[in-house]
């Protein structure tokens, strides 16, 4: 049931693009009034296909304002399973959504309060709160500031983040947990498209490492991964094809070990 509550699954790893907000994950250039994206994910056993399994299908309607106001969520067999709705305040900032199973037995609310550096988000599942997420910004909007506590744990588990920024463009993530940190370093082409991204550990240490190529309309086309010892531990290719509004309508991902395509995505996009 939970893999159809994912918004937009991204094989490849990568920066998930966290500093973003909930508007721009979900933006496409031009005013799209509804969208239906479907993704198939290879079963894979010792290097071989052996078929192909639904990890989402969603029909999503969107606003005169380009946003989403609704979404649903389909199984293999067409019957919807979960649904999610999207509320905005009088600045077009999200203020609210809400996400349900189709029997109701399951459901996450979330709260956005704006302040005058940032914003606030709190989960709730079925009434009671589980999370807090605070987003610090700077004048140009960039998230340079977050904290995600988990208000359910004993002891109020957390996350922050610290991220710095070069020339308009990420640069540096710093993250520290209850018993841990990390340190992500990015480099960047011309338009701010991360193309190395260097995984560090608390003593500053590579982990891993990946390099990545984008199209002309930057999104990934290739992702390598590398280990400690810079030695390639996977490879993969992404492959688009793109409507006249730039907005892409089919991805295909492959990875170098497979001959077939381990992940295929349709999207039908509506204007």
């Amino acid at each position: 049931m939970l893999k159809y509550f994912v918004l937009s699954t991204i094989l490849f790893s990568g920066l998930a693009f966290a500093q973003k907000s909930e508007i721009e994950k979900n933006k496409v250039n031009g005013k799209p009034t509804s969208i239906e994206e479907s993704m198939q994910k290879a079963s894979i056993r010792m290097q071989q296909i052996t078929g192909y399994e639904l990890q989402y299908h969603t029909k999503s309607i969107y606003n005169k304002d380009g946003n989403p106001v609704s979404r649903e969520y389909f199984n293999e067999d067409g019957n919807r399973v979960s649904s999610e709705s999207f509320t905005y305040n009088e600045a077009n900032k999200i203020s609210s959504s809400e996400m349900k199973s189709e029997d109701e037995t399951l459901k996450f609310y979330f709260q956005y309060e704006y302040t005058e550096d940032g914003y606030t988000i709190v989960k709730s599942e079925n009434d009671v709160n589980i999370l807090q997420t605070e987003y610090k910004l700077d004048n140009n909007q960039n998230v340079i500031y977050e904290k995600e506590t988990n208000l359910f744990e004993e002891g109020n588990l957390f996350t922050e983040k610290k991220y710095e920024y070069t020339g308009g463009f990420l640069t540096k993530t710093i993250v520290k947990y209850n018993n841990g940190s990390h340190t992500l370093l990015y480099k960047n082409d011309a338009l701010g498209n991360a193309v190395e991204e260097q995984y560090m550990d608390k003593n500053n240490k590579l982990i891993y490492k990946f390099v990545r190529k984008f199209d002309k309309n930057q999104n990934i086309t290739e992702e390598i991964t590398y280990d400690t010892n810079s030695k390639i531990t996977n490879s993969s290719q992404i492959m688009y094809e793109y409507d006249e509004q730039k907005n892409w309508i089919k991805r295909t991902q492959y990875t170098s070990k497979i001959d077939e395509p381990i992940s295929n995505t349709l999207r039908t996009i509506r204007y």
